[in-house]
């Protein structure tokens, strides 16, 4: 599994880096690091929000971290060439022992990382059910079955991503594997779920709008709802080729994950690193509309504008 070329998972560590440059500015921009104080004040109030964000910011900085020191490892140790003249990145068993012993820890980096991604969505999912659950009696979050089931998922998240690792430590060539399969079917299934929301999104913002909400929130939930229907699209453009690489992994053939001893071919097969490179981009992707819809910007705000809601009658006029 941890066949894929140094250049592949350069592209992860550019992404990665970009991401987080912009991540700084933005919350420079939103509310200069106000948002992530422990604390009442800011644009972000309550421990709900503030966790979110936390295991958001938590999951890119693993990630940078991550990336850089694999894709280092992985230009460190370069290419082997078989005795028929195959050229293959090098299997990690052949690692210098200086090298390999970074590996494990970095799974594990990553690991943590991918289970506070799926703490971050998961609860992103529930409070949207929970919003969209509200009837004629208001209820509380923090006595709902949604925040029970987020509970559930996120203990389930949070030791079954590392508990992956630890079970599969001993073969380092499958580890990442399993960690792609747990993670990928995880965000994958959340992502589905996700689709019930947006089915019921335009629903709720006309409900919204009817019952007189103030026109910045409309705006708000309006661009929720665009940001969202293309962060599935992208979501999915993460989980699917990762899946598909990890199902290969931990098989008894590995048509995509080629074995040097048993490969046919003189080149390296380009279906690995464009699966790898098609899941980077899906990550960061996705992960930078999701930045907008956790810190969206009001430039309106910001300028000292407000919005006005402009009566019906005014409109029809020619």
């Amino acid at each position: 599994m941890g066949s894929g070329s140094p250049t592949a998972y350069l592209v992860w560590s550019i992404l990665a880096c970009l991401f987080f440059c912009f991540l700084i500015f933005h919350l420079w921009k939103y509310d200069r690091f106000q948002c992530l104080k422990w604390s009442e004040t800011g644009r972000q109030p309550g421990a709900f929000k503030r966790f979110m964000s936390y295991t958001y910011i938590a999951t890119l900085t693993l990630l940078v971290i991550f990336s850089v020191a694999y894709t280092f490892i992985k230009f460190k140790e370069g290419f082997i060439i078989t005795a028929d003249g195959n050229i293959f990145p090098k299997p990690i068993e052949l690692y210098a022992p200086s090298h390999k012993k970074w590996i494990l820890p970095l799974l594990f980096l990553f690991s943590i990382a991918w289970a506070c991604e799926l703490v971050t969505h998961w609860e992103e999912l529930t409070f949207w059910l929970f919003l969209l659950h509200q009837g004629p009696k208001t209820r509380l979050w923090f006595d709902s079955w949604e925040f029970r089931v987020w509970l559930l998922g996120t203990v389930v998240a949070g030791l079954g991503m590392p508990l992956t690792t630890l079970i599969s430590r001993r073969q380092l060539d499958t580890c990442q594997a399993w960690i792609f399969l747990v993670g990928s079917s995880a965000s994958t299934a959340t992502t589905l779920l996700f689709l019930y929301v947006l089915a019921r999104f335009p629903e709720f913002i006309r409900k919204v709008k009817a019952d007189g909400g103030e026109p910045n929130v409309v705006m708000r939930l309006v661009m929720s709802y665009q940001l969202n229907s293309g962060r599935i699209m992208f979501r999915f453009l993460f989980t699917i080729p990762l899946f598909i690489l990890a199902v290969d992994g931990v098989q008894g053939n590995h048509p995509i994950n080629q074995d040097p001893a048993c490969a046919c071919d003189n080149v390296l097969d380009p279906l690995l690193d464009f699966l790898i490179v098609l899941g980077g981009i899906g990550c960061f992707v996705s992960s930078f509309m999701t930045l907008l819809i956790f810190f969206p910007r009001s430039l309106t705000q910001e300028l000292g504008y407000t919005t006005a809601l402009i009566p019906s009658s005014m409109l029809d006029k020619p």
